[in-house]
């Protein structure tokens, strides 16, 4: 899946982000906002599928998608991955407003403890 054009690999995304819960959106949602702000999350998700070790356990699909994401999203140009944020935004408007404030204050709205506060 990794030698995937950008228009294919933006369609799974899409399609992946669709299906998604909204516990697994509020996952990706650092992971996404780490991408975007060149910030460095120290807690949560993002450290936890970094240090996924398929000797321990098999990963889950969703830290497989998350996984190829973030391959993908590294090969991708600048104009690509605005088109990426801006169809993920369109798609859902809670989403994107969490995300506008993490991207903004660096925390996410619902979460203000300091175990969710970006490191620079």
């Amino acid at each position: 899946m990794t030698n995937l054009n950008f228009d294919s690999q933006f369609r799974y995304l899409i399609q992946w982000f669709n299906e998604w819960s909204e516990l697994q959106k509020s996952d990706f949602l650092p992971i996404l906002a780490e991408k975007y702000s060149k910030k460095i999350y120290i807690n949560g998700i993002v450290n936890s599928i970094s240090a996924v070790d398929c000797q321990d356990k098999p990963m889950s699909l969703f830290q497989c998608r998350v996984k190829l994401f973030k391959e993908w999203f590294t090969q991708w140009n600048p104009e690509q991955q605005d088109r990426f944020l801006k169809k993920i935004m369109e798609i859902d408007e809670t989403f994107a407003e969490k995300l506008k404030s993490e991207l903004e204050n660096g925390v996410i709205e619902e979460n203000h403890d300091s175990e969710n506060v970006l490191e620079d």
